[in-house]
């Protein structure tokens, strides 16, 4: 049986869960701070969090480079039960004896109750998200005044409406036909490996075109898109869904979603997994993302062969016409572009 028939087989069971939860470190306590593990689906959920930091302290060895999760929120389909996770991820150090571990809070929702996310689907979400965020000023707060986390935290709730099937949002689109994907590109082009739009945009068109060729049920994917912090986080996001639901069928998958900053703060990484979580998917939340062989980065398009090897085998490339390829002027173009055009 296959992960979406494990989904299907328990939807019946399922149920919003909008209650408040946490689970992580934080300098003002010896051990994990964690809310009610009262549902097998959130036992998961923080076992997931727990290897995925194991994995990232491993990798980082025993140095003195930073051990710290960039600040980070996600959207994840678990792979053994029938909930959506909805988180915020921050790090504040680990706990009061150094030991690194960041803080998350989080709220679930039913998975087959909410599938895609597509572009027109996903707003609702990114307002959750948002909630769950700005917490961390609320945490600050009790790192001035401590007292007991869950009398600061404890049975809040979460708004979750929005987040089914039904919920059709285009708002993002205004401000994506206003913005010039020239500025967007000048923001975004110190985390790619090219300074070229032109040629950038030339470069994924060609690799959109090739997804959409290799799209079927047993393609499961796992890309990254570039994200600029000076610009909405909606507008980006939502784009990218609009560019890769026109070359992959979002509404018949369960994607897990995941953005994170950039250690430099200017840029940042969507990472869509099309495919079922596994425990390495941590490592897109952190500086370990790039060293991941199975991920499809457009980051990393349109660079110069890096190596001897990439340089010999590479085709040459001839020069096109002029006029053979037009440069979107707005970001709504780029990402509304088709495979093919």
């Amino acid at each position: 049986m296959g992960w979406k028939d494990l989904f299907k087989s328990k939807a019946e069971k399922a149920k919003p869960d909008p209650r408040l939860r946490w689970f992580g470190k934080l300098p003002t306590y010896a051990d994990y701070y964690s809310s009610a593990t009262d549902e097998d689906w959130a036992v998961d959920f923080n076992d997931w969090i727990l290897k995925g930091c194991e994995l990232f302290f491993d990798r980082q060895g025993t140095g003195k480079q930073d051990r710290r999760v960039p600040s980070s929120v996600c959207i994840l389909r678990l792979p053994t039960f029938p909930m959506t996770i909805l988180a915020s991820v921050q790090d504040y150090g680990g706990d009061m004896r150094g030991r690194p571990f960041p803080h998350i809070f989080y709220v679930g929702v039913p998975t087959v109750s909410w599938p895609g996310p597509t572009s027109a689907g996903v707003l609702p979400a990114m307002r959750v998200l948002r909630d769950l965020l700005v917490l961390r000023d609320e945490v600050d707060h009790f790192f001035n005044a401590p007292g007991r986390f869950e009398a600061r935290f404890g049975g809040r709730e979460v708004d979750l409406s929005g987040l089914d099937a039904d919920v059709s949002d285009d708002s993002w689109l205004p401000a994506a036909q206003k913005l010039p994907l020239p500025q967007w590109f000048e923001s975004a082009k110190g985390g790619l490996k090219t300074d070229d739009m032109a040629k950038w945009c030339e470069t994924m068109l060609a690799w959109g075109d090739n997804i959409a060729t290799l799209e079927a049920d047993e393609f499961g994917p796992t890309f990254r898109f570039p994200l600029v912090t000076g610009i909405p986080s909606e507008v980006q996001v939502a784009g990218w869904l609009r560019w890769l639901e026109s070359r992959m069928n979002l509404k018949e998958r369960y994607l897990s979603l995941l953005m994170s900053a950039d250690p430099a703060g200017s840029t940042g990484h969507l990472s869509v997994v099309a495919r079922e979580l596994v425990g390495e998917d941590f490592l897109l939340l952190t500086p370990k993302a790039g060293s991941l062989s199975y991920v499809d980065d457009a980051s990393a398009l349109g660079g110069a062969p890096t190596t001897e090897s990439e340089q010999t085998d590479a085709e040459p490339e001839s020069p096109a016409p002029a006029d053979s390829v037009q440069t979107p002027a707005t970001w709504a173009e780029f990402v509304e572009v088709t495979p093919g055009a």
